[in-house]
């Protein structure tokens, strides 16, 4: 099975759960960008893919996904996995940083910088935009102190920079990441793939490699006291005798 990452999430646990349950079918991990993971489902280039849908308080379609995101109204399976925090990336000795967590009112006034792949498609209102090609340039643009960037945590380790630091911004949208594929072409692992990436143990996965267990044995039913009892006959009565 050939299964797509995007960028940001890791498939070094899924893997390993993956060659102990189903040995000989092994796991091809390849990884894409966030707008390519669709086309490469629908050429037959892989078999399933973990990607990003846009956030449900978008502003408009983000410029790092695909145009059309997968559904289940077009043919397509899709499993909610998580849904990632979204942070804001600036420098560390920025004055964003003597709090733990960032509110969208805090960013207003500040230089917003957009990467050409973003995942987010918004923005806090009163801030000044900066298009920027993609995310690693915009990490490096954040380290020299040109502005914040808005991303999903996982990203933000990813390009993490020298001299910069991350605050989780908990009123921003979220990120939501789903596996998908299409299901005219369901791989036979798939319900295999989905419970090892929730993280099911194999004896509760519902996928194919794994074996449900056997029913116990129907008991027979006990028999009733009351059926097993020999009704008994009922008494004679004498009748009373005549007075002389």
């Amino acid at each position: 099975m050939r299964l797509l990452l995007v960028p940001g999430t890791s498939p070094d646990r899924w893997a390993r759960v993956w060659r102990e349950r189903l040995p000989d079918d092994p796991l091809e991990v390849v990884h894409a960008g966030a707008s390519d993971a669709v086309d490469a489902v629908l050429r037959g280039d892989v078999d399933a893919a973990v990607l990003r849908l846009p956030p449900a308080g978008a502003d408009a379609r983000p410029s790092g996904l695909p145009a059309t995101p997968p559904s289940t109204a077009t043919g397509w399976a899709v499993v909610p996995l998580w849904t990632e925090q979204t942070v804001v990336v600036v420098r560390k000795d920025h004055v964003l940083t003597v709090v733990g967590e960032v509110d969208v009112p805090d960013l207003a006034g500040e230089t917003l910088l957009v990467p050409g792949d973003d995942v987010l498609g918004w923005q806090p209102p009163e801030v000044e935009v900066l298009d920027v090609p993609d995310v690693p340039t915009a990490a490096d643009l954040v380290a020299n102190g040109a502005g914040v960037l808005l991303v999903p945590h996982s990203l933000a380790r990813l390009h993490d920079r020298r001299g910069t630091a991350v605050r989780v911004v908990p009123d921003a949208p979220g990120s939501p990441v789903v596996l998908v594929w299409r299901t005219d072409t369901e791989h036979p692992h798939a319900q295999e793939l989905v419970g090892i990436v929730r993280g099911r143990t194999a004896g509760s996965s519902r996928g194919a490699g794994t074996q449900a267990p056997a029913a116990s044995p129907a008991k027979a039913p006990a028999p009733s006291r009351h059926a097993a009892r020999t009704p008994r006959p009922a008494p004679r009565r004498t009748p009373p005798r005549k007075r002389r």
